[in-house]
């Protein structure tokens, strides 16, 4: 069988790079989780997921450990699941508590993993359970839910590798092509200098407008700064393999040309691998502006959804094309693809070292 032609420089990863295990990624959104049985399959690893008598996220391997009937098809009782194969049950910590045709428990080997919600999100840990440290679950401050008001996405699937989906969410250039008629981006946009920083295994990008009016269809119809000068200020941040944070700022400008504190959005967005073509999406927006409007809100969240419906339109035709066509290529670059090239760098040397 011929080997998997890599589409890029060998420097960069790309959607045969290996998974990334050693990183907290969201599972699903705290609304998925409730008292039934669901699940997910994450980084190749099937998963059930439920809440316990407490409301406490539970998040399992997804077999009886006697003969691998799915956890997710049995029944969620108090103090556990039982296997509907043979009625084995398992308590929250994935513990044998009861084996109906003996009276003694055997060790079940059934992995537990450890999680945390916080927001909207429910986040996983799928390495070594001792490697794990909350400190690492990347946040901002907007995260604050009585601060901002938020507009939280609904779960996507997509078809395609997260790598995909990642460099996606670092080029800024395809917005007012992709999203035409969506975002309606003006092609000046994509004309303005991006801005690239690396920090460790970090990259931060962004692009200013001087005439903030070119975006006014993006931000609520009630924003007005008269004459002062505005300056818009877009990008995001390339946190980890899991996670990518956005933004559209508008600085208003004083009489003795000082900046002032920004009025905006952030968008924070979460990418899980469920396998090396597929994944799982997630999406919230956090904004400072239009706090009690919720008619805007609900305009807000559509048209970001719609947004990202387009993207992942594109990605899974992007995976489609990079599985089946077997023309020998190598990717042209532009100079928009800057923060994308060094993301992928990171994640490539990242997976070289796994």
């Amino acid at each position: 069988m011929a080997e998997p032609k890599s589409y890029g420089a060998g420097d960069l990863a790309d959607i045969h790079t290996p998974l990334l295990y050693d990183y907290w990624y969201v599972a699903a959104l705290g609304s998925e989780i409730t008292r039934e049985l669901k699940e997910r399959t994450i980084l190749n690893h099937s998963l059930v997921m439920y809440r316990d008598e407490e409301d406490k996220v539970v998040i399992l391997q997804n077999r009886c450990a006697h003969r691998s009937f799915p956890l997710d098809q049995s029944t969620l009782e108090d103090g556990g699941i039982r296997c509907r194969y043979h009625g084995i049950k398992y308590n929250h910590d994935g513990e044998i508590t009861d084996v109906p045709c003996q009276d003694s428990c055997p060790r079940s080997g059934i992995k537990k993993y450890i999680t945390k919600e916080i927001g909207p999100m429910v986040w996983i840990w799928m390495g070594e359970a001792e490697a794990a440290n909350e400190a690492d679950i990347p946040e901002l401050p907007v995260h604050d839910m009585g601060k901002w008001t938020h507009v939280v996405g609904d779960y996507n699937y997509l078809k395609g590798n997260y790598i995909l989906m990642q460099e996606n969410l670092c080029d800024l250039s395809h917005l007012p092509y992709l999203h035409a008629e969506t975002f309606k981006f003006p092609k000046e946009y994509t004309a303005a200098t991006i801005k690239v920083e690396q920090t460790g295994d970090q990259v931060t990008f962004y692009r200013e407008l001087e005439d903030w009016n070119l975006l006014k269809p993006f931000f609520h119809p009630g924003l007005d700064f008269g004459n002062q000068q505005v300056i818009y200020r877009s990008g995001g941040e390339y946190v980890t393999p899991a996670t990518n944070k956005g933004y559209g700022l508008l600085y208003p400008v004083d009489e003795n040309g000082a900046e002032q504190a920004p009025v905006g959005h952030y968008v924070s967005h979460y990418v899980t691998p469920e396998s090396e073509g597929t994944c799982h999406y997630f999406w919230y927006v956090a904004r400072n502006y239009a706090l009690d409007d919720k008619d805007y809100s609900k305009k807000q969240g559509d048209m970001v959804q719609q947004g990202f419906n387009e993207d992942l339109v594109a990605i899974n035709l992007l995976q489609d094309m990079l599985e089946k066509d077997q023309h020998d290529y190598r990717e042209i670059t532009i100079k928009a693809d800057k923060p994308g090239a060094i993301m992928r760098r990171i994640i490539k040397r990242l997976a070289s070292h796994n």
